[in-house]
């Protein structure tokens, strides 16, 4: 570190611990680095980094004529000349000697004359020659002795500020858009290198401080024939080149100080400030702008009796700075065939994955200024609105913050560097390499990563696996035809729901331009074809899958017991669906089982077995009996069908399809087919009735089979009392193969239900005068309701038509304890204006009050009708204020 003092101030005994007896003190002022802003453009700091500030410490030494041996105790006094030598004398206090006989002269030498005619300062003259001290030289040259400062540190001036500012000022703005701050002081080797990638800078301030101490060389005293003597620093100045890369000059320049011999600077800071404005030769990629700070030491002596004025010739300190241009991004060995085979851009270790994510890159180079650092960046992707991936960059954040940002800095040219990480969530990551050389050009590199530990293939029930070559009728489980071939679908039936979900297989978009520097680099923050994902698993394209899976393995067998598959016997296909072409004719009742293992990207695998049973044959039917009327009471209107020997040996009889024709027509009553399903049986059922057991499905199905029908699906005819209707009936066996039979319904008239027109059952009423029923079944249009009230002696207080289906009624302004009737009818059909009337259903109630606070109404009810005769209801309101 270098230093300088400050003031000279003079300290008696007794102070610091450390240092003792003639000590004096002086303040240093020091250069030393702090953080603070290096690169200043009009719109604040742009790049914060270590600058040089003065600090000031007091520095303890010797005071003048003292020294200590090692030991910070300044007890031993310093005379010139070592007093001659040991055999000469010997210095008993600053500058006084005590001669031995034989010696004379202060110092104890054999002084010979000194004087302007031969001057020796700093020296001292022996009888026939002059001595110099403290390392000045030369010595016997006459006038000139001692006039030469030697090369040593502590006789050379120290420089401790040398700083160079460059800026842009826009000519037009007419405001200083950047600047940069560089300072060499503290450099080890006097010179600070400092690379950049502007170009533009035309605005240069050059800052330069230095100091010499004479006093700190322990000088003798001047003699007498030298009335006037100074030291300090004569001469300083700031030299300018610039170059470019082969070390042609485009420009220099030499800006000189105003320090001067004779008028030497000493003691104190020297300092020198100068510009230069309005710079206009061009830097170049590989142009160095040098500049170096000049500071020379020396003085004079004046001789008396009109000797003259010397000058001592003196040392010089250089350091310099700098400024080499380099607007060249790095580069990867690969792209110019600079490459050991190991080297990569950038490698992720698996790019698929559940465990830490592990990456790693080498063979970065820079031609010019060599890769300083590397910046590594990661993003978990979110997605698009048009179903792709991309980083959570928006219009109003086009650089987003990423989950993590790791640097590291570059060792060695092309050095190898490797990181681990950890997401904290299953997803798709992005991961952006910044190369960065010493000029701040950076080349930029992405790689993508699935990193997935617990997700799971699943299946869609609303997408089933099922056989394409199978009976719709069966819903596809048995197959009726072409024997020696089975066909499969399984589209849309197994997902990853959180890949499908989070487009984890989905294009990534390109990595749009951002970042800019206010110069020459505009969308600097771009990631080239060359260097973007097109490798390994997870790269840039879209990923072929459907809804998360990638391939299938499939497997079939002859039965259907075997549980798993021995082995598949297709792999690795992405069709989900398969025609197999058998090598064994299938017979009625055998099986066929399917395997298929679906893959999601990162391994994880599900398997589903379907069993598909063939039956070519049709079922068969012994005979039928029609029963009408089998249900009990004059309100149930149901009819049924006895189907005997209904058999199929291979897949059973499971179902029947069947409508209502009119005969006079041929049409579908009611254009509608109604379905009806045998139920299985169990072995107690089959161990006393006929059954189809043994069957593929492990189902059995009863032969006979009683088909119940409403009689009201077969009213809707012309005329009920001539026509007759055909009952047809498709009897399908578990194949979806189906022979037709059919009844014929002759006396539509004896059918319940027909032309009957019951009225409104179970009349009731609550304690809100709310009139309830239920309306009894019927074969008939209900299209509303009729009422009418009345006060026991006759008189009809409201008579209404409701043309909605309701079951209530509420009425108002009823009298305590009178009684009323209620006669209700159901009105049929579809024309208002002639609607059918059911019978009457009667409803009386009487209501009872008792007088006094909080008292009730006690009502009495009855419902008469022709069908159910007297009901009495009694029920409690509360009457309050």
């Amino acid at each position: 570190m270098r230093s300088l003092v400050f003031v000279i101030s003079f300290l008696g005994f007794g102070f610091a611990a450390e240092w003792s007896g003639n000590v004096c003190y002086r303040w240093r002022t020091t250069c030393v680095w702090k953080w603070g802003c290096k690169y200043q453009t009009w719109m604040g700091c742009n790049a914060w980094g270590n600058v040089s500030v003065e600090v000031q410490d007091k520095e303890w030494y010797c005071c003048p004529g003292w020294r200590h041996n090692a030991n910070n105790n300044c007890n031993i006094p310093i005379c010139p000349y070592d007093c001659g030598g040991y055999d000469n004398g010997r210095c008993i206090n600053p500058d006084q000697c005590q001669c031995n006989p034989g010696y004379t002269g202060k110092y104890c030498t054999a002084v010979a004359a000194c004087s302007h005619l031969k001057p020796c300062y700093p020296g001292y003259c022996t009888s026939n020659a002059c001595m110099c001290t403290n390392n000045f030289y030369p010595e016997n040259s006459g006038t000139s002795n001692c006039l030469t400062f030697p090369n040593l540190a502590d006789y050379l001036p120290t420089i401790e500020q040398s700083t160079f500012e460059l800026g842009y000022f826009h000519p037009v703005k007419n405001m200083l858009i950047y600047n940069m701050t560089i300072d060499s002081a503290m450099s080890t080797n006097n010179v600070e290198i400092f690379w950049t990638n502007r170009r533009d800078g035309n605005k240069m301030n050059f800052t330069f401080q230095s100091i010499f101490s004479p006093s700190t060389l322990n000088l003798p005293d001047k003699p007498g024939y030298i009335p006037n003597f100074a030291l300090g620093i004569t001469q300083a100045d700031i030299s300018v080149t610039l170059t470019d890369f082969n070390g042609n000059n485009k420009y220099s320049t030499t800006l000189n100080c105003d320090a001067n011999r004779d008028n030497p600077r000493s003691e104190s800071l020297y300092r020198c400030d100068k510009s230069i404005d309005n710079f206009n030769t061009r830097f170049d990629s590989g142009d160095t702008y040098a500049v170096t700070f000049n500071a020379r030491n020396g003085g004079f002596r004046i001789l008396d009796n009109s000797g003259g004025k010397q000058y001592y010739t003196g040392q010089q300190t250089s350091r310099s700075i700098e400024l080499k241009f380099d607007t060249e991004t790095p580069y990867h060995c690969s792209q110019k065939g600079e490459c050991s085979d190991s080297q990569t851009m950038m490698k992720i270790t698996n790019d698929v994955t559940k465990v830490p994510i592990q990456i790693s890159w080498n063979g970065w180079k820079d031609t010019l200024s060599k890769v300083a650092r590397y910046a590594l960046e990661v993003f978990k992707l979110v997605k698009a609105g048009d179903g792709t991936l991309k980083e959570p960059y928006t219009d109003l954040v086009p650089n987003p913050v990423p989950l993590t940002i790791t640097e590291f800095n570059e060792t060695s040219e092309g050095g190898a560097h490797s990181f681990t990480f950890q997401p904290q969530e299953p997803g798709v990551y992005s991961w952006i390499l910044e190369v960065n050389d010493k000029a701040n050009n950076s080349a930029y590199v992405r790689r993508f990563v699935i990193y997935d530990p617990s997700s799971t293939v699943t299946s869609d029930s609303t997408h089933p696996l099922y056989a394409t070559s199978g009976n719709a009728e069966s819903e596809f489980k048995w197959q009726s035809n072409n024997p020696l071939n089975a066909s499969f679908s399984w589209n849309r039936h197994f997902l990853n729901e959180l890949h499908e979900s989070g487009n984890f297989l989905a294009r990534i978009r390109l990595f749009p331009a951002s970042l800019s520097d206010g110069g020459d680099r505009d969308g600097y923050k771009k990631i080239p074809d060359a260097n973007d994902d097109t490798e390994g698993t997870r790269g840039r394209d879209a990923i072929p899958n459907e809804r998360g899976i990638i391939k299938y393995d499939i497997a079939y067998a002859l039965g259907k017991n075997q549980l798993s598959p021995q082995a598949y016997q297709y792999t690795d296909r992405t069709n989900p669906s398969i025609s197999i072409p058998l090598s064994q004719t299938l017979q009625d009742g055998n099986s066929l089982s399917l395997w298929v293992r679906a893959y999601d990207i990162l391994g994880n695998t599900k398997v589903e077995r379907h069993v598909l049973h063939y039956d070519s044959t049709k079922p068969e039917v012994s005979s039928l009996e029609l029963e009408t009327n089998v249900g009990s009471g004059h309100m149930n209107f149901t009819s049924s069908v006895r189907i005997m020997g209904a058999s199929d040996p291979h897949s059973g009889v499971k179902r029947i399809k069947y409508r209502f024709k009119a005969l006079s027509t041929g049409k579908v009553i009611n254009n509608r087919d109604f379905p009806y399903y045998n139920p299985p049986r169990d072995q107690y059922y089959c161990n006393t009735n006929p059954c189809d057991t043994n069957l593929p499905t492990e189902e059995s199905f009863g032969r006979t089979i009683n088909l119940p029908f409403s009689n009201c699906y077969a009213m809707n005819v012309s005329d009920v009392s001539t026509e007759t209707v055909n009952l047809e009936m498709d009897i399908y066996n578990s194949a979806g193969l189906y022979i037709r039979r059919e009844v014929q319904i002759t006396n539509l008239t004896s059918l319940k239900g027909i032309n009957d027109y019951f009225g409104p059952q179970n009349i009731r009423i609550d304690d809100t005068f709310k009139i309830m029923w239920d309306q009894a079944p019927s074969c008939y249009n209900i299209q509303g309701f009729q009422f009418a009230l009345s006060k026991a002696n006759g008189q009809v207080l409201q008579n209404s038509t409701i043309y909605e289906i309701q079951d209530w009624i509420i009425l108002d302004g009823l009298e305590g304890g009178a009684t009323y009737s209620l006669e209700l009818f159901t009105l049929y059909g579809s024309d208002k204006d002639n609607p059918i009337r059911s019978v009457p259903s009667n409803f009386t109630f009487v209501a009872k009050t008792q007088s006094s606070q909080g008292s009730m109404c006690i009502l009495q009810c009855a419902d008469i009708t022709k069908i159910t005769g007297f009901l009495l209801i009694v029920f409690v309101q509360l009457i309050g204020y």
